[in-house]
């Protein structure tokens, strides 16, 4: 993909788009999850012969949930863009993005699977649905929520590619089912206590059976997360010395702040509904209890899905090569040379900068470029650095710098794999200069 980078516009600010990706990314996160929570209380945890209202009412709410996914999905796409051309992209670079880059055809895949998704819960909602029907729109609910580990880190792993892609989608399938099964639960429970005339023994199962669904997915979030961390950052010191280990730290300390409400919604909550259903006492007390635990727990569900956002913009811990050198324990005179030490190896890949050549002088600010790529079996583009700043991701061979200053300047090809994140110990480098 080849692009004209350009100093002359300010670029966005680095911190306010990574805010922004984070954002949005966790908007994605929680909206998928709210769609399958809805329809896994709708088909599964609601008993049968409940109102019809109600189950109507969980799938609208899944509708507006996965419309609010596709419209986050549509600005993910938007602030790739933006992150590539440093502005607001042109419908050229986001045509070319989508048919030329592995996650743009994956963003194409999941946008059009989501539309049609959004046709049948659509058709759902309007009419008198079986529980079956609506657990077939979970089943199918499913493919799009694991789709997002085809664009994860997990792709960007040099060995072992497709079990880690895996883990990473049932890890992505279990969090949705707990946490987006708890905004089911608490919005079923919340109706028990404002309509004081529904049945505490419908809560009581509707509670009981999603203690089942909570309990497997915990176990299964259990190992592929501690498989995942292990696969992303590797080291004790990793974790603790990069931007990524330390969110990931703060995300394991919401994990076990959410498990503990877990457990005692598990232990106690469970039993104090059987109990009070089998003395036939008043049910208020007991549901309005439950609500406040049980939206404890979703509260921190949310919180979760925040963090993620974030992690799923930052550089793994074990492939991070832009820290400070602060963070890094090292010294502040660290070179390029030293950073390549934490680069993902090369796999074959390579990169020869052509044009400018080294101590070649340009009139005007207009820098041509040309290189040629091996790729490899890993890499997939390149990111071109001009005096340590990112000017931009280039696919084809050619592009153009604009907007240089004049002075001596140091340029930087490297290779990046198909994650657009991940660089390669692979480089270039040459020195020009600009009148």
């Amino acid at each position: 993909m080849a692009r004209c980078a350009s100093r002359s516009a300010q670029p966005p600010n680095r911190g306010s788009m990574v805010a922004l990706e984070a954002t949005v990314s966790a908007i994605g996160y929680i909206a998928l999850a709210c769609l399958l929570g809805q329809l896994v209380a709708a088909g599964f945890l609601l008993p049968n012969g409940e109102p019809k209202e109600l189950r109507r009412s969980l799938i609208a709410w899944a509708l507006i949930s996965l419309l609010v996914f596709l419209g986050a999905y549509v600005l993910v796409l938007f602030v790739q863009g933006a992150k590539i051309q440093r502005g607001m992209p042109s419908s050229e670079l986001l045509s070319r993005y989508l048919t030329m880059t592995q996650s743009g055809q994956v963003w194409i895949a999941r946008e059009t699977y989501g539309a049609v998704l959004a046709l049948l819960t659509w058709m759902l909602a309007g009419r008198e649905s079986s529980p079956n029907a609506i657990r077939f729109l979970a089943v199918l609910a499913l493919p799009l929520v694991a789709s997002r580990s085809l664009t994860s880190h997990a792709v960007a792993v040099r060995e072992d590619r497709i079990l880690i892609v895996s883990s990473d989608a049932l890890h992505l399938l279990a969090t949705a089912l707990w946490a987006g099964g708890l905004m089911g639960l608490w919005r079923l429970c919340r109706l028990a206590v404002r309509e004081r005339n529904q049945s505490l023994a419908r809560t009581e199962k509707i509670v009981k059976r999603f203690s089942r669904l909570a309990l497997a997915s915990v176990a299964l979030l259990a190992i592929t997360g501690l498989y995942q961390s292990w696969v992303h950052v590797g080291a004790l010191e990793t974790l603790v010395n990069t931007d990524y280990g330390k969110v990931l730290l703060f995300k394991l300390l919401l994990f076990s702040v959410m498990l503990g409400f877990g457990a005692l919604n598990f232990l106690s909550t469970r039993r104090m509904l059987a109990r009070a259903v089998s003395r036939n006492e008043n049910g208020y007390a007991a549901s309005h209890k439950a609500l406040r635990r049980i939206g404890l727990e979703t509260f921190v569900g949310l919180l979760i899905f925040c963090v993620t956002g974030l992690l799923t913009v930052l550089p793994p811990g074990i492939h991070a090569v832009h820290q400070p050198a602060a963070a890094t324990g090292q010294p502040k005179g660290l070179t390029i040379t030293d950073l390549t030490k934490r680069f993902l190896p090369a796999d074959g890949a390579s990169v020869k900068i052509l044009a400018p050549q080294t101590g070649q002088v340009f009139a005007g600010d207009k820098v041509p470029l040309r290189f040629n790529l091996t790729k490899g079996k890993r890499g997939h583009h390149v990111h071109a650095y001009v005096d340590g700043e990112l000017m931009g991701m280039f696919q084809s061979k050619a592009g153009t710098l604009n907007g240089l200053t004049p002075g001596r300047h140091l340029l930087e090809l490297r290779v990046v794999a198909e994650d657009h994140q991940t660089e390669l110990d692979a480089s270039d480098r040459v020195e020009f200069m600009v009148k």
